[in-house]
């Protein structure tokens, strides 16, 4: 678990920083951001459309949290900030109630922060935001996702080890549903065993499970477990990621339902080696982009071209499942320790899913492989 000295030097580095850009005062509704700034985490976050929550925080480093009088006791229990308020009312927000807070923050006229941009979502309505400006009449609202994605995307040591047991629960997942796996399953029942081995051991929940499995259905990478019977001579390729105090793991492994063929060795085996391009060129310094580069050149070394179709080869992890920096030509994020990000290559074709997915942690000198899972195909004869 996160001590609460932590959060409370969250808020004041975000404060610093707000004074930097020239923010007076940021508002977030977002779950991560409230999480991350106040350590307190909803047991079903989709209920925030009904009930939301608003973290005030100044330029000076005070802050005040505005919840819903029903999640006010788990509240002070859990969050590390001491100023709670509460309200009463279900459906729109309390946008009166926020912003005399804000008044009493001296947020009263400048800029305040909110989460408008970049890979960021508001967590109340349009609506509800037309009436917060309203009431903000005097205050100008801009964007803070590059601001928020500053602290966020560099990790703490405590938010590192949390990763680390998402990642060991997800590895025993793979080991236990691999090993259950039988032709004549179906691939939803594969899947259960990894999603109950993620809880026994550990995870407060399962976060995702994709699978794929069978020769015409190879190409389906986002695919949700079906009713499809596993049959010899199928892979199987399971995407997936347990949470762990709201941390995230995610990456994938396969298995196959017969002996080692050529075509199965060669098409890992040039994966591997496209993940281990990567991993080289993964050092504090070096920007994102080049780490996409070797991927590109890995893959020419091996006779093929890169097909980027989702427009990235990676992308950064924490308090959800995919957040920036991406591992893609495009991006200029300089590696810098404590940042963590997937690396996922992949070659899909008649023969299986060729992506062995890992989770890297960029260190003071070099990086570390989080993931533990075995990276070779499974066999199950």
């Amino acid at each position: 678990m996160i001590e609460k000295a932590e959060y409370q030097a969250r808020v004041s580095k975000l404060a610093a920083r707000m004074r930097q850009s020239g923010l007076d005062g940021v508002l977030l509704t977002a779950e991560s951001n409230i999480d991350y700034f106040s350590g307190f985490r909803h047991h079903a976050p989709w209920t925030l459309f009904a009930r939301p929550i608003f973290p005030d925080i100044s330029a000076d480093g005070r802050s005040a949290l505005l919840t819903h009088t029903f999640l006010e006791p788990e509240m002070r229990r859990t969050s590390a900030v001491a100023d709670i308020r509460t309200f009463a009312t279900s459906g729109d927000a309390p946008v009166a109630q926020v912003r005399e807070i804000m008044s009493e923050l001296g947020i009263q006229r400048g800029k305040l922060g909110m989460e408008l941009g970049y890979e960021q979502r508001l967590g109340i309505s349009l609506n509800d935001f037309r009436r917060l400006e309203v009431e903000l009449s005097n205050i100008s609202i801009v964007d803070a996702s590059m601001l928020l994605w500053s602290l966020r995307m560099i990790k703490s040591s405590a938010e590192i080890e949390l990763m680390r047991q998402s990642a060991a629960v997800t590895s025993a997942a793979f080991a236990a549903g691999f090993s259950a796996a039988r032709p004549g399953m179906t691939d939803a029942q594969v899947c259960q065993v990894c999603a109950r081995t993620m809880v026994e051991q550990g995870a407060e929940r399962p976060g995702f499970i994709l699978v794929t499995s069978g020769q015409k259905n190879y190409n389906v990478l986002s695919g949700k477990p079906t009713d499809r019977k596993l049959e010899r001579g199928d892979m199987i390729w399971i995407d997936m990621g347990a949470v762990t105090n709201g941390y995230w793991s995610d990456f994938c492994r396969a298995a196959y339902f017969g002996k080692p063929t050529k075509e199965l060795e060669d098409g890992q085996k040039v994966i591997l080696d496209v993940n281990d391009a990567m991993i080289g060129a993964t050092r504090p310094g070096e920007p994102l982009r080049n780490i996409a580069a070797a991927a590109v050149n890995a893959f020419k070394k091996s006779g093929l071209e890169v097909s980027i179709g989702s427009g990235r080869i990676g992308h950064g992890m924490g308090l959800m499942s995919t957040e920036p920096p991406h591992v893609a030509l495009y991006d200029d994020t300089i590696c810098e320790e404590g940042l963590i990000f997937t690396i996922e290559p992949r070659i899909t074709n008649e023969h299986g899913v060729f992506n062995c997915e890992e989770l890297l942690l960029v260190t003071k000198s070099g990086v570390e492989i989080m993931t533990t899972s075995p990276r070779h195909i499974t066999y199950i004869q």
